[in-house]
């Protein structure tokens, strides 16, 4: 959650577009500037990630979105076992 609040505060971009804001309510939903959106939480039944995206432009804007969210994720060391996929 932190390093995606860190990319919307040095102004990094998500699938080429502005991130417009990071909500941290159940997670952190990156915003972007076209109302295209990726979400990565908690599962609420499995000790797993999830990560939902949605685009408003494409389908491929909404891969993008999910490979940009899955680059921040692997990053992170404290994550362990990790295999969403689209």
């Amino acid at each position: 959650m932190q390093k995606l609040v860190a990319k919307h505060e040095a102004g990094d971009t998500f699938a080429g577009r502005a991130i417009k804001e990071v909500v941290t309510v159940n997670g952190a939903r990156v915003i972007l500037d076209n109302g295209s959106w990726g979400l990565v939480r908690a599962s609420s039944n499995t000790p797993n990630l999830v990560v939902v995206c949605e685009s408003s432009q494409s389908e491929a804007e909404m891969r993008a979105i999910f490979a940009d969210i899955d680059a921040v994720i692997r990053t992170e060391p404290g994550v362990g076992d990790y295999d969403q996929t689209i």
